[in-house]
C-alpha cells in the first residue's frame, strides 16, 4: 500500500456512506452498523489530522465502509464502485479484496 492521501480518502469514505441508500435495518441495527462505524470513522480523521495514515488504519477505515455497505444490503456493484472510488481517491495501489 502506498502513502494515503487521508483527506481525499476520508472525504471519500464519508461521502460514500451519506450517498449509499439504505436498504437495511433501522434502530439497534442501524446505530450498530451505520451510526457506530461512521463515528469512529470521523474520530480517526481528526486523530490523523495532519499526518498520513499508516496501511493498518486505512484498512480499518475500508473495514468499517464495509460493515456501513454491509448493514445498508448495498448491493455489490455498488459496494465495488464505492470502494474503487475510496482506493482511487485516496491513493491507494494495493488493497486486499474486499469480500462481496
Amino acid at each position: 500500500m502506498s502513502e494515503v492521501n487521508s483527506s481525499a480518502f476520508f472525504g471519500a469514505v464519508l461521502k460514500g456512506i451519506a450517498c449509499t441508500r439504505n436498504n437495511g435495518p433501522d434502530g439497534e441495527d442501524y446505530e450498530r452498523g451505520v451510526i457506530e462505524p461512521a463515528r469512529r470513522i470521523r474520530e480517526l480523521e481528526k486523530e490523523a489530522s495532519g499526518r498520513e495514515l499508516t496501511s493498518a488504519e486505512a484498512e480499518r477505515v475500508l473495514g468499517w465502509l464495509e460493515t456501513v455497505l454491509d448493514t445498508k444490503r448495498t448491493p455489490a456493484e455498488e459496494r465495488e464502485h464505492h470502494i474503487r472510488h475510496v482506493c482511487e481517491a485516496g491513493g491507494l495501489t494495493v488493497v486486499a479484496r474486499v469480500s462481496v
